[in-house]
């Protein structure tokens, strides 16, 4: 009889035998402290990782707080190189080169920043202009650059705000007021409707979506807002300012529209003068700063509930004060469905790290407060639905208090991703950039403004102690500039305007941040 075979002993399978491209593949699931452990582990796989394009970008995607953009025509290496240029840039505050752009027409109050535009109003207030904001310098012999326009049809309306989602549905919905020739004690009365266009070139009423007839107004047009995301577009109708004394105000009133029917999902009333901001956080969950109660309103869109999801108050007042206004921004936007058009930069910041910026207003003072978005939501996740929550209970560690005293406030869109750009509302003054972002905290902690536990105690405002410990990365520019009054940022540039003796804007120059 045959002896049996002797069984063969098979060597171990080792992760490191793996071909590389596909060893990389593997490690680009990694998050990036574990990227970081490996380094540790293996001289290997530090090689290996210190000499893949693919996880540097990844490591430096991740340490920079931005995503990437698949679809955009750029090689990885490509992708790397503008990161590093961008972030090393804002770093310094030190831009790479700068760029004007004149304003041939009379301007409004309206403007925004988005998807790399820039928009302002027309004085009369029966147009939309914009510009596609460079990313290069201007070659020798260049023409300026054309300001494109976005006209609504009556001429008897005027436009009192607009929202943007270009990126997502190539969409503008322009808030206007009609009157009707009816005056009542001096008030004109007004349609206030909701008119739909695309942003591409031909700027046709919007094939998807329908205009919105709001409601007539017999109180002159209101101070509104207008934000897009999904399917949702929010439109917050406010009559701030009190004509007649004697006569109350109406109620102020947020409805939530389904911008393609035109359905109302979700109204929510409050006293007049409540409601001046909207700001999504995600999708389904939309903050609505109180200012008669001080408190901020974070509201699930997707329930039936007729009250906020979760009420986070604000540091209690000294009897007497009172806030008169809460304004609040978040840039990007949070989106449902992928871009209807090819991006032109290879990534851009992450919603989910972007920090949302409040001006906060009293009669005698104005104050700065930025909170991460994600720490916003972390606390609804945190408590049950209609829950409330005192300041010195969810504050003092999520928030970072500034005096806005000597600080230009004209404009909002101050604040892309983690970042902020401040300016000094004097003749002459730097750039501020503030930065939110952990990772850059943490490797230059000797620039950081310190946290602070109570440092408006002699203000005589607040009754209890307003902690304001979320740590912050503070750059100035070595540069002074004179004559800005004003200033916006998006994910590559600080745009600073300049004013004529009318107080037109009558010049824009863009910094940009990024390779030269």
């Amino acid at each position: 009889m045959a002896e049996p075979d002797t069984l063969a002993v098979e060597e171990p399978f080792r992760l490191l035998d793996v071909p590389p491209e596909l060893l990389i593949h593997i490690l680009s699931f990694l998050p990036t402290e574990s990227l970081s452990a490996c380094r540790n582990s293996s001289r290997f796989l530090n090689e290996c990782i210190n000499d893949s394009v693919e996880l540097q970008y990844l490591i430096a995607r991740t340490a920079a707080g931005v995503t990437d953009h698949p679809s955009a025509p750029h090689p990885i290496t490509d992708r790397l190189t503008m990161l590093h240029a961008r972030e090393n840039a804002f770093k310094q505050a030190t831009p790479s080169w700068v760029r004007s752009i004149a304003v041939p027409f009379p301007t409004s109050g309206l403007y925004e920043v988005s998807a790399g535009f820039f928009f302002l109003g027309e004085e009369d207030r029966q147009a939309l202009r914009y510009v596609e904001l460079p990313s290069e310098p201007a070659p020798p012999g260049a023409p300026p650059l054309e300001w494109g326009r976005i006209p609504i049809s009556d001429p008897q309306a005027k436009i009192i705000d607009f929202g943007l989602a270009i990126a997502e549905h190539d969409l503008v919905v322009v808030a206007t007021f009609t009157p009707t020739g009816r005056i009542t004690q001096g008030i004109p009365e007004g349609l206030i409707t909701l008119e739909p266009f695309t942003m591409s070139s031909s700027h046709q009423p919007h094939p998807r979506a329908r205009a919105i007839q709001v409601r007539t107004s017999t109180w002159g047009h209101p101070s509104v807002i207008v934000e897009i995301v999904g399917d949702y577009m929010v439109f917050v109708e406010s009559y701030r300012y009190r004509i007649l004394e004697e006569e109350p105000r109406p109620a102020d009133h947020v409805y939530v529209y389904d911008w393609r029917t035109g359905r109302i999902v979700k109204t929510i009333e409050a006293e007049s003068g409540t409601y001046f901001a909207a700001v999504f956080l995600s999708p389904e969950v939309l903050l609505l700063p109180n200012t008669i109660t001080a408190t901020m309103e974070l509201w699930d869109l997707q329930s039936e509930q007729t009250t906020p999801a979760l009420t986070l108050h604000l540091p209690r007042l000294v009897p007497g004060q009172t806030l008169t206004v809460i304004t609040a921004r978040g840039e990007p936007n949070p989106s449902v469905y992928t871009p209807r058009t090819l991006p032109r930069a290879p990534f851009a910041s992450a919603v989910e790290d972007s920090i949302i910026i409040f001006h906060i207003n009293f009669l005698a003072a104005q104050f700065l407060l930025f909170i991460h978005r994600r720490a916003l939501l972390a606390l609804l996740a945190q408590h049950a639905a209609g829950e409330s929550c005192d300041y010195a209970n969810w504050g003092p560690d999520m928030c970072r208090w500034l005096d806005a005293a000597g600080m230009n406030m004209a404009w909002i869109t101050t604040t892309a991703g983690q970042r902020c750009v401040l300016l000094l509302a004097r003749q002459t003054s730097p750039f501020f950039v503030l930065d939110f972002n952990p990772h850059n905290v943490r490797i230059d902690r000797q620039h950081c403004i310190p946290p602070e536990a109570d440092q408006f105690a002699d203000h005589g405002i607040w009754a209890e102690a307003v902690g304001s410990r979320l740590a912050c990365h503070l750059t100035r520019s070595p540069n002074q500039f004179e004559l800005y009054r004003g200033v916006s940022l998006d994910d590559e540039r600080v745009i600073a305007f300049r004013r004529n003796p009318l107080r037109h804007i009558s010049v824009v120059d863009v910094f940009y941040y990024g390779i030269a």
